[in-house]
């Protein structure tokens, strides 16, 4: 009896408690000071506070009083403003007040993708003067911290501020979001938002909500059995890391033994391996797509200033698992893609006065894989495990590398009951925590650079990336413009002209135009063939914001290079006609030679082929073939030799006349 009196008597007493002793007052992290919201559209504001309290809000001059749901949501809207500012907001629930100031109205842009939306402006061209000379007050960057979740998420986890595009603030900010918003800002003499919400190395289906994969059955179930895990992401992770470290064990035991354990031996015959300079990207010389065992080896002489001495071999960042020896012994293994390779050796291992064996072994398993540390410098044997002494041996030159064993021959089917997760491409995992709590703030647009990571599944692109550009503007419930970048040309030129799983992703992206109030700004004149991220941030940002001033904002200008229409065959030469030609077609080259241009016959086999510009056509033809039947141009992971331009210096975009099948099928969606 006592028990039931104390328990009414604290029901009666919470009824009677102040709302902020058991509901904080609560707005999302992007209403703080300095914001930026969306001109000409209505206002609106939301947060949390206690279930039923009243809330109050100042704006504009007036105070409304809004009641907190059952769940503790509210919302305050109010009618649209034009651009300018600053203005002030009060929202109080008569306990505690928060004040956010210096609000500017203009355009907000949401900026999202993988690492080359990722990539700052502090490792872009011209970074030091970029940086010095940023004085964009009105301009404001918001960047909001990498965070993952199974179920959407109304607040983020972790806090973000917003900030002036003045100065240092622009150092570590989106490159890309920053060189096209700052163009827009002068274009449009408005205040601009832009909220950096992107991860690198992620595929598309992370960036799509979980009823907007309804239509990837495959996809979808992997949405649906996340919705009820009991494990968290982290614990998920734990569990994977314990099976394949225990895997991992288990397999260099196997392979160190017999027949494998030939590779580290001073006597084995690696005459015929390929030669390569270290540390490297596999992407560069071929190998992005091996995933399985890949050996480097290299033998040197110890200088005399380093014999009789423990040393240490610093490698570097190895993606992905390794194991090293020296002179037949094995001096360490690593399991751990983001740790620094730097093994203690001692000087008994040496041969003093002869040569000398280090043999890697990697398995990579997805990524770029290699010997991936940047500076060079640190890379050799070192007297010590931190600083670079002059007397220390550098060993980048002169290694030689084989692929061994192919990744399904060597790694067996996930451990039963343990659930495949990376750390972020789960499909809607970054939807639900980068996107998602962005959908009810009013925004002018998006801005998207990804489809490094979905290249391999270019023809499922086709549909997973509008599916997903479809699925963002039903979320909003607003049909506002979005803007890509084409892929950027990248790894090392082909002699020859045949398929490529990048210029098919590049296909799928052109597609994406289909769907109204879009555009696109194609790279494949400013990427690097050594580095997946060019440091031309700049050009990607004005081309974007092209794109953005045609479509989004009704300008008059050219926003895009020669798109090719329509293509006649007749003889041996075939007439090619091109929209988006601006003021005229250029070549863009010294010489004045048309180049990137490759024709096939029936036989399906592609020659380089000569091409002319006669007005607003292209005229092609190649001596080898009689009959053409099909055209591409920069039809390459690297078209590097691609040059056809109209006059106001855009690219025209890749593409082929045939839809015959190339590298990457998807094998649940055939091409039209």
């Amino acid at each position: 009896m006592n028990l039931l009196r104390l328990l009414l008597f604290f029901a009666i007493f919470s009824c009677l408690q102040p709302v902020g002793l058991f509901g904080q007052l609560i707005l999302p992290a992007f209403f703080s000071d300095g914001m930026v919201l969306q001109r000409d559209t209505d206002i609106r504001i939301w947060g949390k506070a206690a279930p039923g309290s009243t809330i109050i809000v100042k704006w504009q001059g007036k105070a409304s009083e809004i009641k907190a749901g059952r769940s503790g949501q509210w919302t305050f809207e109010d009618a649209p403003l034009s651009a300018g500012g600053p203005h002030t907001l009060q929202v109080s629930n008569r306990k505690e007040t928060i004040t956010v100031e210096d609000i500017l109205i203009g355009d907000v842009w949401i900026c999202s993708g993988q690492s080359n939306m990722e990539w700052p402006v502090s490792r872009s061209n011209n970074a030091e003067a970029e940086i010095e000379g940023s004085n964009y007050p009105e301009v404001r960057l918001f960047d909001l911290p990498r965070q993952r979740s199974f179920t959407p998420l109304e607040f983020f986890k972790e806090k973000a501020t917003w900030k002036k595009a003045v100065g240092e603030h622009v150092a570590t900010f989106s490159a890309v979001a920053f060189f096209f918003g700052r163009e827009i800002h002068y274009e449009e003499g408005v205040p601009i938002g832009l909220i950096s919400t992107n991860w690198g190395g992620t595929n598309v289906e992370t960036w799509t909500s979980g009823p907007g994969l309804k239509a990837f059955p495959d996809i979808y179930s992997r949405v649906q059995y996340m919705k009820n895990q009991p494990r968290t992401i982290e614990e998920l992770e734990e569990e994977q890391k314990t099976a394949l470290r225990q895997w991992e064990e288990a397999y260099f035991e196997k392979y160190n033994q017999g027949e494998d354990n030939r590779w580290p031996s001073a006597g084995l015959d690696d005459a015929e391996w390929d030669e390569i300079d270290l540390p490297r990207d596999l992407q560069t010389v071929g190998l992005g797509d091996f995933d399985g065992v890949i050996w480097f080896r290299k033998t040197f002489t110890m200088p005399e200033a380093l014999r009789g001495k423990d040393l240490f071999l610093r490698l570097g960042y190895i993606d992905d698992f390794d194991e090293v020896w020296i002179n037949e012994r094995s001096i360490g293994r690593t399991s751990d893609v983001k740790s620094w390779r730097s093994y203690p050796v001692s000087a008994s291992l040496f041969n003093e006065l002869g040569t000398n064996t280090i043999a890697v072994k990697i398995l990579h398993k997805s990524g770029h894989g290699g010997l991936v540390e940047e500076r060079k410098d640190k890379f050799g044997l070192s007297q010590s495990r931190y600083e670079v002494l002059e007397s220390d041996l550098s060993l980048t030159v002169d290694w030689k590398y084989k692929a061994a064993e192919e990744l399904d021959t060597v790694i067996p089917d996930p451990p039963a009951g343990v659930a495949p997760i990376k750390p972020n491409d789960y499909p809607s995992m970054l939807y639900n925590a980068m996107i998602h709590p962005f959908i009810r703030l009013p925004i002018k647009g998006a801005i998207w650079y990804q489809g490094e990571s979905n290249a391999s599944r270019a023809y499922e692109y086709r549909k997973l990336f509008p599916n997903m550009i479809t699925d963002w503007r039903k979320q909003w419930g607003q049909e506002f413009p979005f803007f890509w970048v084409q892929l950027a040309n990248f790894r090392a030129p082909k002699d020859k002209p045949g398929d490529s799983e990048w210029a098919e992703l590049r296909e799928a992206q052109s597609l994406a135009l289909k769907l109204p109030n879009s555009g696109m700004a194609t790279a494949i004149d400013i990427g690097e063939a050594d580095d997946i991220h060019p440091r031309n941030k700049q050009e990607v940002g004005h081309r974007l914001a092209l794109a953005a001033l045609k479509v989004a904002y009704g300008r008059a200008v050219t926003h895009t290079g020669p798109v090719f229409e329509s293509a006649v065959f007749g003889g041996k030469e075939v007439t090619l006609s091109f929209s988006g030609i601006g003021s005229g077609l250029t070549v863009m080259d010294k010489e004045g030679i048309l180049k990137g241009f490759s024709i096939a016959g029936a036989d399906k086999v592609f020659h380089w082929a000569q091409a002319r510009i006669a007005g607003d056509k292209v005229i092609v033809h190649c001596p080898d073939v009689e009959e053409p039947v099909a055209v591409r141009y920069a039809w390459a992971d690297n078209p590097h030799n691609a040059n056809l331009y109209n006059q106001e210096g855009l690219p025209a975009l890749p593409f082929r006349t045939d839809d015959w099948p190339g590298i990457t099928i998807d094998k649940t969606f055939k091409p039209q």
